[in-house]
């Protein structure tokens, strides 16, 4: 056989096959987005396998590749075959409703599909898989890990599926794909802030800051002593303020000052707008510090750092020095409003005035656009300052305007009633998932007390993960409430409502079309 004409054959055959994945990927792109997204999921999934050459874990590389070509397979069909609907047959849709059913549908498949590498490769049964799964993804960090006895490369994974979860699936999606509906998932993820000129450039942006600090992260903490493998873990599940760790007593286990202080910082810029850490990166302090959310910020980790650490002193009988009391009170407020969850210390056993301020930072959460939960520092500023005014005009009756206004990034906006009013409305609905669940969870475990009922349900409906240990304890029903409660939380309740309401819309139109056609 002439060598030429099977080089030119086989040189024809790639060059075919080339051209047929091209087009694909072109159909893909221009496709369903619920294909891209899916395609997507599943390329993460491979991320672990890469990771599993380097911790000698081969033999589990499988329960990554099984679910990921899954998902890639599956969504490459449904990019291909299914048609994008017109954005103009929908323009009588809100944009919430219009665009929140792709983005719950990403969460919950990544939900679902994350807890397979977990089963396949024989670490957890599926119920406390898919625990383990929505703890990960909604960077929570509620555990029913062995981590001392778990292989590295899941370890591994529970620490990137915390880094993917903080930035969001759908940030990712528009580094490589935009369209016009991606811009509008961008905002319905919860990415309030362009940084840049356009979402495509704000994308990169915002990936370039994120992989900055978790680079300085990580070099940070190989030099105050952590190996290589735990720093890139500690430093993904800090910045994406999840809590993931590789240890089971946590940050605590290292007994390292300079590690802790490494990890403080981290969970800082983490529950910190992505547009104010550009402005610290290019070293504008003056317009950092005017940023209303900031200072705000600066006032809680100040006033109740100092109360915690005075307390403690005052009541614990240990004779520990203030300078101790105050860095461990200091890290707690940090882990706390950053909805990290990481721990130095066994918080729980602190006296009740302590741990109820804990509980106020974690309702509280981090800053908007941020990878932190909770009702976001802008919301309850914009609440406490509206609470203020009100009083302020019935103690003092005047004919004069007051104008509230509050700083972001981009200037000076006013408080007008309807953002008030939204505002409200969002902070009633949490306080109410938070008063429901909590009811759940103290029904389902009636040996805990009503205020470990809502601490811990708290902790999940935020994002936080600090367990007083009734998770661990729990039985099934508790850790559905607190699943649902993380969901929830990372998606910010109404999201999620919408959302499941769009998808049964959907649902049902679909099977009403295959029943009329069939007839």
């Amino acid at each position: 056989m002439d060598k030429k004409k099977v080089t030119a054959s086989i040189k024809k055959f790639l060059e075919k096959t080339a051209e047929l994945v091209r087009k694909a990927a072109d159909k893909i792109s221009r496709g369903n987005v619920y294909g891209k997204l899916v395609i997507f999921i599943g390329f993460l999934l491979l991320v672990p396998v890469c990771a599993a050459f380097f911790t000698a874990d081969l033999k589990y590389a499988p329960a990554f590749l099984i679910p990921a070509l899954f998902a890639v397979v599956s969504g490459a069909v449904v990019g291909i075959c299914a048609k994008q609907k017109n954005d103009v047959e929908r323009e009588w849709q809100s944009p919430l409703r219009r665009d929140s059913a792709p983005v719950l549908f990403a969460w919950l498949f990544a939900l679902i599909l994350g807890a397979a590498p977990f089963i396949i490769g024989g670490q957890l049964r599926p119920f406390h898989a898919l625990f383990e799964s929505v703890s990960g993804w909604t960077t929570t960090g509620l555990t029913l890990s062995d981590v001392e006895n778990m292989p590295k490369v899941f370890l591994f994974y529970r620490s990137f599926m915390q880094y993917c979860g903080g930035l969001g699936f759908i940030l990712m999606v528009n580094m490589l794909v935009q369209g016009k509906q991606e811009v509008n998932l961008f905002n319905a993820e919860g990415h309030p802030d362009r940084i840049m000129p356009n979402l495509r450039k704000t994308s990169r942006a915002i990936f370039l800051l994120y992989n900055g600090f978790l680079a300085g992260g990580v070099v940070s903490y190989v030099v105050f002593g952590m190996n290589f493998f735990e720093a890139a873990c500690h430093a993904m599940s800090a910045l994406s303020t999840a809590g993931f760790s590789t240890r089971a007593d946590s940050i605590g286990a290292f007994g390292s000052l300079g590690i802790e202080i490494v990890t403080s910082v981290l969970m800082l810029a983490g529950a910190t707008n992505f547009a104010v850490l550009l402005l610290v990166v290019k070293g504008k302090l003056k317009r950092v510090f005017a940023v209303s959310e900031i200072r705000f910020m600066l006032v809680l980790l100040a006033s109740f750092s100092i109360f915690i650490a005075a307390y403690n002193s005052a009541t614990d009988g240990s004779g520990a020095p203030f300078f101790r009391e105050l860095h461990n009170a200091v890290f707690a407020v940090i882990t706390s409003f950053s909805t990290t969850g990481f721990t130095i210390a066994d918080y729980y056993s602190w006296q009740p005035p302590a741990l109820f301020l804990l509980f106020i930072l974690m309702i509280i959460g981090g800053g908007a656009g941020s990878t932190a939960g909770g009702v976001k520092l802008f919301r309850v500023h914009i609440l406490l300052k509206a609470a203020v005014s009100g009083a302020g005009k019935r103690l003092r009756p005047s004919n004069k305007i007051t104008r509230l206004k509050y700083n972001k990034v981009q200037g000076k906006y006013l408080i007008d009633s309807e953002t008030v009013s939204e505002t409200l409305g969002f902070t009633a609905s949490y306080l109410f998932i938070l008063f429901a669940g909590t009811l759940l969870v103290a029904l389902f475990n009636p040996d805990a007390d009503l205020f470990r009922s809502m601490f811990e349900f708290a902790s999940a409906l935020g994002t936080v993960g600090i367990s007083n240990g009734l998770t661990a304890a729990s039985n099934t029903p508790t850790l559905i409430v607190e699943m649902i409660g993380m969901i929830l939380g990372r998606l910010e309740i109404f999201i999620v409502f919408v959302g499941i309401y769009s998808l049964v819309m959907k649902v049902s139109k679909t099977e009403y079309r295959i029943r009329k056609t069939s007839l």
